[in-house]
């Protein structure tokens, strides 16, 4: 069902149903045995090792030839490559990749997660190519171009599969991003109409509907943490809240010295509604949780292996990050470069006027 105008929010706020979990992106995924012949094994577990490594180019040099050694049929092996083509940013590589995924598709369902894939690495390309991001060249013509294939491959992932909700919020946030805003507006609010979706998600579908400028912005990456006392920390437990992401390290020295600044934020802001988020970059645990003990940090105080720091694109210690209650990239900063304090309290007030005084938590990035 395509619903038509904004008229319908009250109807469509009914059918937003009860939560429903959702399923976190697995750091280190392991492929099933089964998915990998025999003949590619011995290629494939050096594509892993490498990977483990972070020697992404090695990986995907090495998954390659065990689908050769497989002779071109190996989902395994074509999964490991788009997976490791997104870590390298070679999102040209991935969209390639998975149009072959749906090329091959054996249904329907099949067929639009592929495209969902491949829509993702072309939107992804569209913000390198804004920002001069990583190994990739500002281009403001390549970045439109990538944005409308993007959205020409979403749109068919919708007709291949119209009962898919995060299709359809990737589909409306790159037809927002082309600011067509009428059918992002549609868009956004067949997606909160989707049956199975989420009360969470229904509601953040339907506040982008009657706001598709908030839904521009670059989403945040689906990321998955330890925090020192073991608990898990992702992208869905912080929704809802402002959330200034921290990557630091021990070894840095301006990190050390922007500490007390940073820690102030904690003590400056209602805790139902802000997290500081401290992401150690890899190094010694030992080492770590020794400084945060001695230095009595506060905050949620996790350590990261390095694929945190490579999805949120950080080049340089430290770099702060400032998420909305959406999930959506409002900041970046690489040391106190910027007002993060003002960042922060003009989102908590955004976010009072837009809820009533209500929190609404609103998990997932919806770029997954």
């Amino acid at each position: 069902m395509r619903v038509r105008g904004i008229g319908m929010f009250v109807g469509l706020t009914l059918l937003c149903g009860v939560a429903v979990a959702q399923q976190q992106a697995d750091p280190d995924p392991v492929v099933p045995e089964a998915t990998v012949p025999a003949a590619a094994q011995h290629a494939f577990e050096q594509g892993r090792d490498f990977e483990k490594r972070q020697q992404l180019t090695g990986a995907v040099d090495s998954y390659q030839a065990a689908m050769k050694a497989a002779g071109g049929k190996c989902d395994g092996c074509v999964e490991a490559i788009l997976r490791t083509q997104m870590k390298m940013e070679d999102f040209k590589g991935a969209a390639g990749t998975a149009a072959m995924m749906a090329r091959s598709a054996p249904d329907a369902k099949a067929k639009a997660q592929a495209e969902k894939r491949g829509g993702l690495a072309l939107y992804e390309q569209y913000f390198a190519q804004s920002e001069g991001r990583g190994g990739v060249d500002k281009n403001p013509k390549k970045a439109a171009d990538s944005l409308k294939q993007a959205e020409a491959v979403l749109a068919q992932a919708v007709v291949d599969d119209a009962s898919d909700e995060p299709i359809r919020m990737l589909h409306a946030r790159v037809m927002a991003a082309e600011k067509r805003d009428e059918d992002a507006s549609r868009e956004f609010a067949a997606c909160a109409a989707t049956p199975g979706t989420s009360e969470q998600e229904c509601a953040r579908a339907l506040r982008f509907a009657k706001d598709v400028g908030i839904a521009r912005n670059e989403p945040a990456p689906i990321f998955h943490l330890k925090a020192m006392d073991g608990s898990d920390v992702t992208l869905d437990k912080l929704a809802g809240k402002i959330v200034v992401v921290d990557f630091w390290a021990t070894w840095c020295p301006v990190c050390r010295r922007d500490s007390d600044y940073i820690q102030t934020m904690v003590d400056a802001f209602d805790p139902q509604r802000f997290v500081l988020l401290e992401v150690d970059a890899h190094e010694d645990e030992g080492r770590w949780k020794q400084y945060v003990e001695d230095n009595r940090l506060e905050g949620l105080q996790t350590r990261d292996k390095g694929d945190v720091a490579d999805a949120f694109h950080v080049g340089g210690y430290p770099t702060y990050v400032v998420l909305d209650g959406d999930g959506i990239v409002r900041m970046r900063a690489v040391g106190i470069e910027g007002d993060l304090k003002g960042t922060v309290r003009k989102l908590l007030q955004e976010q009072k006027a837009a809820d009533g005084d209500k929190r609404v938590p609103l998990p997932k990035s919806g770029a997954e």
